[in-house]
C-alpha cells in the first residue's frame, strides 16, 4: 500500500509554524550567547590580575557555550525539518524530536557543560583559598558545589515551562495529522 503523505495546505502550515519555532528559539540562543559572551568579557575584566581565577571562568563560561550551541543546533534541526512529502513514519520521527526537547538534559554535552561549570566555579573558588579562614573556604566550597544541582532545577522548570507553551502545541498537531492519517485508508 502506498505511503500516505500530507495535502499541501497542511505541509505548508506545519512549515510556517516550525519555521516561526526555529525563529524564536534562534534569538533566545542568540541572547543566550551575547550573555556569557558579556558575562566572559567581565569577568576577564575584573580577573585580569588573578590568573586562577580566570582560568576558572573561562572554564565556566565554555562549559556553558558548549551546552548553549548543542542545544540550538538540535533545535535548528527540527526547525529546519522538509513536510514537502512527509509520511507517517516522518511524523512519528518529529513527534520524538520534539518530545526529546522536554528534557533535553540528558546528553553528554550537557554532563560536560555542567562538568565544565562546576570545575571552573570551584577552581574560581580555589583561588580565594588562600584569604580565607577555613569556615569561609568551606561554605564558599558548599555553595559553589550545590549552584550547578539549584541551576538545573531551575533549568527543568524553565524548559518545562516552555515546552509547554512553543513544543506542545506543535506535538498536537502533529498528532492530529498522524492521526487522521491513520484513520484514512485512501
Amino acid at each position: 500500500q502506498p505511503e500516505r503523505t500530507l495535502a499541501p495546505g497542511d505541509a505548508g502550515a506545519l512549515s510556517d509554524a516550525f519555521r516561526r519555532y526555529g525563529r524564536r528559539h534562534d534569538l533566545i540562543n542568540f541572547g543566550k550567547v551575547i550573555l556569557i559572551a558579556c558575562q566572559l568579557v567581565f569577568l576577564v575584566a575584573q580577573l585580569r590580575h588573578r590568573p586562577l581565577a580566570l582560568f576558572g571562568a573561562c572554564i565556566a563560561d565554555c562549559g556553558a557555550v558548549l551546552f548553549v550551541i548543542s542545544d540550538w543546533r538540535t533545535q535548528r534541526a527540527i526547525a529546519r525539518l522538509n513536510f514537502a512529502a512527509p509520511s507517517m513514519d516522518f511524523l512519528r520521527s518529529a513527534i520524538a524530536r520534539l518530545e526529546a526537547q522536554r528534557n533535553p538534559f540528558r546528553s553528554r554535552e550537557f554532563y560536560l557543560a555542567v562538568g565544565g561549570v562546576w570545575i571552573g566555579s570551584n577552581v574560581m573558588v580555589a583561588s580565594d583559598w588562600p584569604h580565607l579562614a577555613l569556615s569561609g573556604a568551606l561554605t564558599s566550597l558548599a555553595l559553589t558545589t550545590a549552584a550547578p544541582f539549584a541551576a538545573y532545577a531551575l533549568g527543568r522548570w524553565v524548559r518545562g515551562k516552555r515546552f509547554a507553551k512553543e513544543c506542545r502545541p506543535l506535538i498536537d498537531r502533529l498528532e492530529s495529522l498522524l492521526q487522521t492519517m491513520e484513520e484514512d485508508p485512501a
